[in-house]
């Protein structure tokens, strides 16, 4: 378990860091105003903005956005023709968009960061490069909402200068609609990351009450939790925003643990990699020990942003995957990772994390299956690194009841299996178990296990067993016996292939810990 009082100096620490990297970068704003008496505040043609409820529910200061000229609001637009030096749009500006030479096919994209960050950044860059690159979209505009100066600390100001950046947003999208002759906003999607999410869903509701026009999709990658948890839907991104809202949730850990992301379903469709949580591959542990001495803030940042980052690493992924990335409709990730969701059925819809899901969703949509006024939630095991796309397997492991299986005994160790398909090609070696496990004669274990995709399913597995003595544990003690186990059968049952295989080692043979086992369909005996 996290120790809190650690997690608490340790994120001190870090905003001590924040002020420290940001304090020469930070734009003073001209404070003219009153706050304790003033309630709403007016922006010209962006209209105004009150600091009454509901915008003071569940947050500990409440600031105005300051005025569009403060923090100079850039729009930095790509296509496939203009991927270096971008054309530069400004919210009420018509004669950029007219000299632009935009494609009115579209799609149109806009990026949006979050706090402390800017549009310069190279995920951003990243993500729009692996849109434009994608088959079909010879047309499309990559637009980055880039707000830099109006990000910076304090985290409260930075959440109310999205409200005023999310109008100006809509400004644009509506200047290009009009300008471009357009009919709808069907192929206009926004993708934002933590306080860009929820940036979307101003922009979104702003086009809906100004222009009546609505957003075609917006995406929230690890939405912010703090000053929007637990608020209502005006406050924050909600499916009413856009046609369909999509959101992958990477962080949600409370503030104090060093989580950032909203737990809470938002969307049509939200998507819980690894529970949501954590994500495999980012190193909590060290931070919420509170071993944050010597590290220079870029360190301490990427320790702690990791699980948060994930979340857009995940998404530019998911435009071009090196696999279907299908997340499965359950209950719970508990009951997910148990096996109870192996089935793409109409209890449990199987979509694609990330980009291509609204393809699914629409099918869904069409086909009477699901209410737009309803959330579905879905979860997907990930890798630790790049690629992150894997796919799932519910694997049921028998340890044999036989009379030499009793007769060596329980035993306490750690399976991991190797799966290798008709072209030979091996996935990567997986443990069923991150510690050892204590296995009795006569047990089935159930299991969701994820694998590196080789391109087909498997036709044999390779087994082996880890056994580890522990000295104040006689179970684990092994001194005339060989370290084994006895599987009768292994059944593996693909999500992604729907196909099944049983395997069974050759001649009832044990496993012998570190030697590798080939167990095959045809030594199945039944």
């Amino acid at each position: 378990m996290y120790n809190r009082t650690s997690a608490t100096l340790m994120l001190q620490t870090i905003m001590v860091l924040m002020d420290k990297q940001n304090s020469s970068d930070v734009t003073h704003f001209p404070n003219s105003f009153n706050d304790d008496v003033e309630l709403e505040r007016c922006f010209d043609i962006y209209g105004c903005f009150s600091k009454a409820y509901p915008w003071t529910e569940h947050r500990p200061d409440n600031y105005f956005p300051v005025p569009p000229e403060a923090m100079a609001v850039r729009y930095p637009a790509f296509t496939r023709r203009n991927r270096k030096i971008p054309v530069i749009f400004e919210a009420d500006n018509k004669d950029r968009i007219a000299n632009a030479n935009l494609d009115p096919r579209g799609p149109f994209y806009f990026i949006s960061h979050g706090f402390l960050e800017g549009g310069h950044k190279v995920w951003i860059q990243n993500m729009a490069d692996a849109l434009l690159n994608l088959e079909g979209n010879e047309g499309a505009t990559v637009v980055v909402v880039d707000w830099r100066g109006g990000s910076q600390p304090p985290y409260g100001q930075a959440v109310a200068n999205i409200r005023l950046i999310g109008v100006m947003t809509a400004h644009l999208i509506h200047n290009i609609y009009e300008v471009l002759g357009l009919s709808h906003l069907d192929n206009f999607h926004f993708i934002g990351h933590s306080l860009g999410a929820h940036l979307g869903g101003y922009c979104g509701h702003a086009l809906q009450k100004r222009f009546y026009l609505k957003l075609g999709r917006i995406t929230g990658l690890d939405p912010a939790a703090p000053h929007f948890s637990d608020t209502v839907t005006l406050v924050r991104l909600d499916r009413s925003d856009a046609k369909y809202v999509d959101i992958i949730h990477s962080n949600a850990l409370k503030l104090i643990y060093s989580g950032f992301g909203m737990i809470e379903p938002i969307g049509h469709v939200d998507f819980y990699p690894n529970g949501g949580v954590t994500q495999p591959g980012c190193k909590q542990g060290d931070f919420t020990s509170g071993k944050v001495t010597g590290l220079s803030y870029k360190q301490v940042q990427k320790f702690v942003g990791c699980d948060h980052e994930r979340s857009y690493e995940y998404f530019t992924e998911s435009i071009s995957p090196s696999c279907p990335f299908i997340a499965v409709q359950c209950h719970s990730y508990e009951s997910f990772l148990a096996g109870n969701c192996t089935s793409c059925d109409k209890h449990h819809y199987c979509i694609p994390m990330g980009y291509h899901s609204y393809n699914i969703y629409k099918r869904l949509q069409l086909g009477g299956l699901v209410d737009t006024n309803s959330n579905i939630a879905l979860y997907a095991m990930t890798g630790s690194s790049k690629p992150f796309c894997r796919v799932h397997y519910e694997v049921v492991i028998k340890v044999a009841n036989s009379t030499e299986s009793i007769t060596h005994g329980p035993e306490s160790g750690k399976l991991s299996i190797t799966l290798v398909d008709r072209n030979n090609n091996k996935s990567d070696h997986v443990f069923l178990e991150h510690e050892q496990k204590f296995y009795k004669p006569g047990v089935t274990e159930i299991k969701m296990v994820a694998f590196k995709d080789t391109g087909h399913p498997p036709i044999f597995v390779i087994v082996e067993w880890k056994y580890e003595t522990n000295l104040f544990n006689p179970m684990t003690w092994r001194l005339l016996k060989s370290p084994s186990i006895y599987v009768e059968y292994l059944k593996l049952s693909s999500i992604e292939y729907n196909t099944d295989i049983t395997v069974c080692s050759k001649r009832n043979k044990p496993v012998v810990a570190n030697l590798p086992t080939i167990m095959k369909t045809k030594y199945c005996k039944f």
